[in-house]
């Protein structure tokens, strides 16, 4: 029993891995490729606060986990400045959790160089990934 049984979990591994589109299989190597990882900017335009979170992309198992640190917390420095967080990987988005607990989906825009990852609306606060440089 127990052999099937870490048969069934290996398998699934391996399915949960390929599953990943062709798109999602990139996606995926640009987040884990950068060694120093990547800087997320984050700003309100409402109330005109910002902050910065440092991004590390690892994989865990058969899925992708981002080690979050807030380097800058803005005006609100409360809550967690560090945590970690599964990441859903899709053909042209990633989705995660931040440290001070709210859902975040980035969008990829292969026109930008520099920020290639950015949050879908620019309301309330808006994100925008880039490589981190040092």
């Amino acid at each position: 029993m127990k052999k099937n049984l870490c048969a069934a979990i290996i398998g699934i591994a391996f399915t949960a891995t390929a599953c990943l589109s062709a798109h999602a299989q990139d996606l995926k190597a640009m987040l884990l490729k950068p060694a120093n990882g990547w800087v997320m900017e984050w700003s309100n335009p409402d109330t005109h606060n910002s902050g910065v979170t440092e991004a590390v992309f690892m994989n865990r198992g058969a899925g992708v986990v981002a080690k979050l640190n807030i380097t800058e917390p803005g005006a609100d420095t409360s809550g967690r400045l560090n945590c970690e967080s599964n990441v859903t990987i899709a053909a042209n988005s990633i989705s995660l959790t931040t440290c001070r607990g709210g859902d975040l989906e980035l969008i990829f825009d292969p026109s930008d160089a520099v920020y290639p990852f950015k949050s879908k609306q620019r309301t309330v606060n808006g994100y925008a990934f880039k490589i981190k440089v040092k």
